[in-house]
């Protein structure tokens, strides 16, 4: 389940999106959505938020870090670092007492289901990070220089992106 809030998750119940507006109209919920706390269903009390940040970055310097293609460890490219079948990363930081975890990088193209899909399973609220692809790296067009830092049309499309993969369910929920 992807949940946003800074100290703690409360509870609600869970953001459902109806099927009959159009695909258009249910990026727009969803983007309205984000800003709003999404709780996972069952839950009756506040809970307080165990967070951990999960970068498995086999570099120790910056020139190591410059070699890697890209920094989303939650693509199906990584499930032998997190999935039960490899390393098992998510259990053994659900074991340490973890109930959220923290990501960085996230390229929208890949499809994120199997990783929300494990860390649900293993009982741990999902905090995914947005690449600065669109407010550095972009030429053209990075939002820095092309629009003083006003994001929206650069960030947009990639937020509907991770919709698109893995960050809606089948139902319209967030995952």
């Amino acid at each position: 389940h992807l949940k946003a809030c800074p100290f703690q998750i409360l509870s609600m119940a869970p953001r459902t999106l109806p099927s009959s507006l159009p695909r258009a109209a249910l990026v727009a919920s969803a983007l309205a959505a984000s800003a709003a706390v999404v709780a996972a269903a069952g839950k009756t009390r506040a809970e307080l938020m165990r967070g951990v940040s999960y970068g498995p970055v086999p570099f120790k310097t910056q020139e190591g870090m410059s070699t890697l293609p890209e920094d989303d460890w939650f693509c199906d490219e990584a499930v032998p670092m997190w999935g039960r079948a490899g390393r098992a990363d998510l259990r053994t930081i659900r074991s340490m007492g973890a109930n959220m975890i923290r990501l960085y990088g996230n390229n929208p193209s890949n499809d994120h289901t199997n990783f929300l899909d494990e860390a649900s399973s293993e009982g741990l609220s999902v905090a995914a990070g947005m690449s600065d692809y669109p407010y550095y790296q972009q030429v053209p067009g990075s939002c820095k220089d092309a629009t003083n830092f006003n994001c929206f049309s650069q960030v947009k499309p990639q937020y509907e992106q991770n919709l698109r993969n893995g960050f809606l369910t089948m139902r319209n929920e967030y995952h």
